[in-house]
């Protein structure tokens, strides 16, 4: 039996704890335990307060010894299966569990902590088992239902899952952690209006639940709302300036507006506020590489790999930089890890890839299949030659609307428009695989180094080779003759040369792009743009895929002169291809139309928002090895295009 002084502070720690008061707590148990050293009861309350303030090596000793005294009190026993829960030795955490769960039949919690531990140690069909005997034991628990969800989620069953998210909230419409379990799976599924809802309902509840406040900043982000989530984000910074990630994920806003000086500030406060978080530590990466610190994001990308290897966005990034620094042999090796393939996989699960070729190609039937848009089959088509070259012989599976334009190659003996791989075909492989699968100057692993996750960073043990292979020359295409003259008539009837294509906007806007892939949008302000064409003398000729209603007149009053609509020819490429190959300029953001016009062997003027595409490398220069003749005019890291436009009017004038 404690003495009078033992108790007395016993009951002071317990009145600051139900204050909230750990600090004070935790000081009451350690006085009184210098005076009783051996009472049950004060081991077990020094030790539980421990482990509530983020300290559980501490606490296991004090909770052991506890426990050594009162082996039956399955609340000592509770509170050691915590701790060993919170230092991830799994299974004592459960056999401490069982024990109190023994002792007290009926107590929910400590079989939830078995269905747990099974949970975190991947035995999920173990825990699913027990979860669904305690749902008919205790199927008015909220918690029972919110634990299955999260099994059943981790299992991939994702309607399954949110039925049980959803049983659990209709049980506790205020159970926060269940609906925010049910946002990030309808988040996942690209459901991103109910994830919203669902979010911003976790938030009228407990408004201070961070997790759900930088979740519905991540989903608003992804909903292309990039103002409002940047303002989600401060608003996140401003009342948890230490979590990390509100600065993540307001750097990913403004990254995506084009400002990456801010951006990159906003990544590094995240990173070194939680240098050992992978995801975070690629976005910073990711956003140096962006800003031209390309030798600087290479040790993240390398931190982010030791701490997650199989993360596969942080292998995308890299090759994104990689490819933008011309780095093309080492950028191939890590393209392989881009999302195309896995779609594809789970659309055709019985077909069989290869994204490497033998050395020896000749008489060889490769089969090639097109991916993403039809600019990037056009770019990657120009690896075919090679393989044409070596003797190999290719069948192509291509979008229909280029299918006519490819039949006429003479790199490709087939041109196919659906998926059906000719039954003698020695390889299948995606288009974009193509540069891997033939460069001329193979590429070692892109290795990571070994680095432990608290490790400081290291330098990238990597060959450089800038520019290697040398990127052979775009897929040459020839208009059909009819379609010439067809567009020499219509140019002739819209007034004398020289003619100038124009295109001001290219891509899905965010706001309706619904994907988490997500695909470059790319776009020059009209008043801008025409500021910079005004002086300049020719006919004018909009081949703006899709224009808005009435915006070719927009242009066409901003210029002070007329804009001839010939848009409609992006559903016609045949005859696209012919005009392009009678314009005497071509001025606009990159689309399918640059690389057609780079296929004619033509010249484009083109201008490239900030970050860029890996095409239009990342290095500020005026030209891009891809797309030899090209002049280039690059947005500024911090998203304003008018020194770009000034240029551009410069080089007009002096054309």
């Amino acid at each position: 039996m404690p003495d009078q002084r033992t108790l007395r502070l016993l009951e002071a720690g317990l009145e600051a704890h139900r204050r909230g008061d750990l600090a004070t707590a935790k000081a009451a148990f350690w006085r009184a335990l210098a005076i009783a050293p051996s009472d049950p009861d004060a081991l077990n309350l020094y030790g539980t307060t421990l482990l509530q303030s983020g300290e559980p090596d501490s606490a296991l000793e004090f909770l052991q010894r506890a426990v050594n005294q009162r082996r039956n009190n399955p609340a000592y026993l509770g509170n050691l299966a915590h701790a060993y829960f919170a230092l991830k030795r799994y299974d004592e955490a459960r056999e401490a569990f069982r024990k109190a769960a023994r002792l007290e039949p009926g107590a929910l919690q400590f079989r939830l902590g078995i269905a747990n531990s099974f949970a975190l140690q991947g035995e999920l069909t173990s825990a699913e088992q027990l979860l669904r005997k305690l749902a008919v034991r205790f199927s008015k628990s909220p918690l029972v239902w919110f634990n299955l969800g999260n099994v059943l989620r981790d299992t991939q069953r994702a309607e399954e899952a949110i039925a049980s998210f959803r049983e659990a909230i209709k049980l506790d419409p205020e159970q926060v952690d269940a609906r925010n379990s049910l946002a990030q799976l309808m988040h996942k599924m690209m459901r991103f209006e109910d994830a919203e809802r669902e979010y911003r309902e976790c938030l009228r509840i407990a408004p201070d639940f961070m997790v759900a406040r930088c979740n519905l900043a991540s989903v608003v982000m992804d909903l292309g709302r990039f103002d409002e989530a940047a303002a989600l984000c401060r608003d996140i910074i401003r009342a948890a300036p230490e979590q990390p990630l509100g600065h993540s994920f307001l750097g990913a806003v403004l990254s995506h507006q084009g400002r990456l000086l801010d951006a990159l500030a906003s990544t590094g406060i995240a990173a070194h506020l939680s240098p050992d978080d992978a995801k975070i530590a690629q976005t910073y990466a990711a956003t140096l590489s962006d800003s031209g610190r390309f030798s600087e994001s290479l040790p993240w990308f390398a931190r982010a790999l030791a701490l997650n290897p199989q993360l596969n966005s942080t292998h995308q990034l890299l090759a994104h930089a990689l490819l933008g620094h011309g780095c093309f042999a080492e950028g191939w090796e890590e393209y392989i890890y881009r999302p195309w393939p896995t779609v594809f996989l789970g659309e055709h699960p019985n077909i069989k890839l290869t994204n490497t070729l033998p050395q020896d190609s000749k008489a060889r039937h490769i089969y090639v299949v097109g991916e993403q848009g039809l600019g990037d089959e056009l770019f990657f088509l120009r690896f075919a030659p090679l393989l044409h070259a070596a003797g190999a012989r290719i069948s192509y599976c291509a979008n229909p609307k280029i299918q006519s334009l490819l039949s006429r190659s003479s790199a490709l003996d087939q041109v196919l428009d659906s998926l059906s791989p000719p039954p003698d075909a020695s390889d299948i492989i995606l288009v974009g695989d193509l540069p891997h699968a033939v460069s001329s100057s193979p590429a070692t692993a892109f290795p990571s180094p070994v680095l432990e996750p608290s490790a400081p960073l290291a330098r990238w043990p990597a060959r450089i080779a800038c520019f290697w292979p040398l990127p052979p020359p775009p897929l040459q295409l020839t208009p059909r003759r009819e379609r010439i003259a067809e567009m020499q008539a219509r140019l002739a009837a819209a007034g004398p040369g020289p003619y100038i294509g124009l295109t001001w906007r290219s891509g899905t806007p965010p706001r309706e792009q619904r994907a988490v892939i997500w695909v470059l949008y790319k776009e020059v302000g009209i008043e801008g743009f025409t500021r910079a064409l005004r002086e300049t003398a020719g006919t004018f000729i909009a081949v703006q895929r899709k224009p808005q209603y009435g915006e070719v007149d927009l242009v066409a009053n901003a210029l002070g002169k007329p804009v001839h609509d010939f848009s409609a020819l992006n559903e016609d490429l045949e005859g696209m291809l012919a005009l392009l190959y009678l314009l005497d300029d071509y001025i606009g953001v990159s689309n399918t139309n640059t690389h057609l016009r780079a296929s004619l062997g033509k010249s484009a003027r083109v201008l490239v928002p900030s970050p860029p595409d890996w095409r239009w490398m990342m290095n500020h220069s005026k030209t891009s090895p891809w797309f030899p003749g090209f002049s280039i005019y690059r947005q500024s890291v911090q998203g304003d295009w008018q020194a770009a436009l000034d240029q551009l009017r410069r080089d007009l004038g002096t054309r």
